[in-house]
């Protein structure tokens, strides 16, 4: 498999995502969320966030962060490093069919839209690392 179907398939089929920002002591700071509502393929993916959380508190202060996703089963993983921003939202109705049920059933007071855009990436496939410049 080419390298591009390779990163697709892994961003297509993981489910989990780690997005890692800079807390205000400067350590990182990771949680688990589902997969991106939307992407263009590894450039930009938007997230569903708490607007409250320490996460988008911390992108707030410093966008420079990371996204990273893993399947299991094959032993491939992709760390992308980039920028975020975040968007607030007046309410759901604009992207609540795009919501898994978990994510509407969190209720966040402030809901978010995360949007990372990638500015390098490295992909860990058939026991083999390689990075990519975007």
């Amino acid at each position: 498999m080419e390298l591009h179907d390779r990163i697709n398939h892994l961003l297509s089929s993981s489910t989990v995502f780690l997005i890692a920002s800079i807390d205000y002591r400067g350590f990182p700071s990771v949680i688990t969320v589902s997969r991106p509502l939307w992407r263009e393929g590894l450039l930009k993916m938007r997230f569903y966030l708490d607007g409250d959380g320490e996460t988008v508190q911390n992108l707030l202060r410093n966008p420079n962060g990371a996204v990273c996703c893993y399947q299991e089963l094959e032993y491939e993983s992709m760390s992308l490093k980039g920028k975020f921003s975040v968007e607030y939202l007046e309410s759901l109705k604009d992207i609540e069919h795009e919501l898994s049920d978990y994510q509407r059933e969190l209720k966040h007071e402030k809901p978010v839209i995360v949007t990372f855009e990638t500015w390098t990436a490295k992909i860990h496939s058939e026991k083999h690392s390689q990075e990519i410049i975007v």
